[in-house]
This record gives structure tokens, sequence and C-alpha cells, in this order.
């Protein structure tokens, strides 16, 4: 059966300009890959070259009975922007948020005790940590307009809750010279979403849980990249389950890859995946693997797409609400079956 091990994480990720491969139990003091020699050629090149290709990343994905939605911070340096989109369950509404700024580097490298934020008078968006109170939390601040109401939300991340879990990966991006660190954690949350047209405030309730996830990797000139998160509760337990491929998937991806299902605080980490579309974006995904382990299908209900071209950067990707139906296995050998259990995907192009 399918197995990798979790491991303690190196005091740095990178070693004597090497990668420090592998996925560990929690993440090093620093999110910092800037150290990895000459990550694109043979030939020694300049270091502030190399570090303009790192892409840093942070994904909130959050549920509760009245909302989902998912928070974007994405920084290329010369390019970054913060985007929230939220469904309300019960009408089915989509709402999207975005604020588009440049030359900065967003995302905090500092993992004890960091935040990353992006501010505009009509658009509010912080993720912060503090690893020491084993706390995540996250608020943002939407202004409405003649189309969009306004939104708020703060939430807060409780890693001390016995259902919390976390893992750090450092996986080849695609070949051993580059790399791509990520931190996941998955919780339940405190705190409310109110949509402040309507009067509608999220409730306390065990469905109240999210997913954050921190990335710096090495990025090619062109990226496609696909996401699958689902977050919910299966049989009274809490259920997250990440799957991604991408064109910066290793090439030993059986040994190093960013798939994992959490329940409560247990960690199973998941092979490789394929994630085909034959009907589309807008019709069925299947999620397959080789193992047997994962056998899931997508079912879209809702799709947010961007087009964006700025500078030297065009971005297409869609956002889809839908719902997860299949089968799971975890490391033990128990098969979890989903129904109806809801989750976001995000199919991406990149070129740089």
């Amino acid at each position: 059966m399918y197995s990798r091990t979790i491991a303690d994480p190196p005091e740095r990720i990178v070693h004597n300009g090497k990668p420090i491969f592998g996925a560990f139990s929690h993440p090093p003091k620093e999110l910092d890959i800037s150290d990895v020699r000459n990550p694109y050629t043979f030939m020694r090149m300049p270091r502030f070259l190399s570090k303009l290709r790192i892409r840093s990343d942070i994904s909130v994905v959050f549920t509760s009975d009245e909302f989902t939605g998912i928070i974007t911070l994405f920084d290329v340096k010369y390019f970054c922007f913060s985007e929230v989109v939220i469904w309300e369950k019960s009408t089915g509404k989509k709402y999207a948020y975005r604020y588009i700024f440049g030359f900065r580097r967003l995302v905090s490298k500092n993992m004890e005790r960091g935040r990353s934020f992006t501010f505009r008078k009509s658009r509010y968006v912080r993720v912060s940590w503090n690893r020491e109170k084993k706390r995540v939390s996250v608020v943002f601040t939407m202004k409405g307009d003649n189309i969009r109401p306004s939104f708020s939300a703060d939430l807060r991340l409780d890693m001390a809750d016995n259902r919390a879990a976390e893992w750090f990966a450092v996986t080849p991006a695609s070949i051993k010279r580059r790399c791509s660190a990520t931190y996941y954690c998955a919780a339940p949350y405190n705190g409310s979403i109110t949509n402040h047209n309507t009067g509608v405030v999220s409730k306390p309730s065990d469905i109240n849980i999210a997913f954050c996830s921190i990335r710096r990797i090495f990025s090619k000139l062109r990226t496609w990249e696909t996401f699958l998160t689902g977050a919910g509760c299966y049989e009274g337990k809490q259920l997250v389950l990440r799957i991604s491929t991408s064109n910066h998937d290793a090439t030993e991806n059986d040994r190093y890859n960013d798939n994992a299902l959490f329940l409560n605080n247990e960690i199973t980490l998941l092979p490789p995946v394929t994630i085909t579309c034959p009907f589309g974006v807008d019709g069925k995904w299947i999620i397959q693997d080789t193992e047997n382990m994962i056998d899931l299908y997508f079912t879209p209900l809702s799709d947010h797409r961007r087009v964006s071209s700025i500078f030297i950067l065009t971005a297409d990707y869609h956002t889809v609400y839908g719902m997860f139906e299949g089968d799971l296995q975890k490391k033990d050998g128990e098969i979890i079956h989903l129904k109806e259990f809801p989750g976001i995907a995000q199919k991406q192009y990149l070129r740089m």
C-alpha cells in the first residue's frame, strides 16, 4: 500500500545551495528558498535574476453553514494581487473582489510569526500567524457597490484544537535543482463572516473549517496548475482534502507531491493523481490515482473566471465551487465515502 513518512523538518530548507526534499511535521523558521544555487542553469548566474522567478502565494479556503469561499494572495514581486471569492449557500450567488498592485514582496518568509496583507480603502485582506500562540488569523473587509454587497470576516484558526493538523512539504519543481516549499494547515475556526447588505452572519457550527496554504516556488515561464480543496464534516469529524497537479510536479511524483487527506488531526499523504475535465471546466471532473486510494468526481456548481494581462504577465484561471463524490482510502485502509461533499477547485494558467 502507498505510504510516505512525515519527518522532523530541517533547520533550513536549503543546505549548501541544494534543497532538502521531503514531508515534514511542521515548517522551519523561515520559508526561504532564495539560496538555491543555479536553479535554472548549471552555469552561475546573478542571484537577483533567479530570485525574480520566485513566486509566492497564500490560499485560505473557508466554509460554514451559510458561506464558502477562498482568499488568495499572490506575488511575483513586480505583480501582486489579492482576491476574495464568496458563495452564499442558500441562494447560490457568487461575489468576487480583487485588488491588483505591483513591486512588492507580499508573502512573509517568517513562519514563526508573520503576516501578509493588502490594503486600500475598499479592499482589505490580512492573513497572519503565530506558532507560539498556535493561531492563524484571517481578516478581510470588502466594500460593496451597485452589484456586490459589502462583506467582512474575522476568522481565527485554533491550531491548539485536537482536530487541527499541519504539515510542510518541499518538492522538486520539477527538477531537483529547483524546489517548491509549502506549509499546510487545517483547523476549525472561531469568528464570523457577514454580508452587510442582507445581514446574514455565519453562526458557530461544526462545519466552520478553514484550510490554509503558504507557498514559495521557483516558477517556470509558463505554468499550468490545478488545485482541488474539500472541507467539511464526515461522520462527525473534520475532513479536509487537498489534491493538486501541475507542470511543476516532480519527476518522482510518487515520492514527492503535495496531496494529503486530513481527518481531524490524522494526516494521510496521498499518491499523485490525474485530473481530467472531459466535459470542460463546467462539466464533471474525474480525479484518480494508480494506487486505488483516490476515485473521485467533482461536479461544478459555479465558476468564477478571470483573464488578466499586465506587463509581461498573463493569467487565465477558474475558481470553481462544487461537490465531491466518490471514495478515498486512508493510510490504515479505511474507506471514506464522500457524497455531496463541498469543495473549491482552481484551474490556472500563468505566463510570466
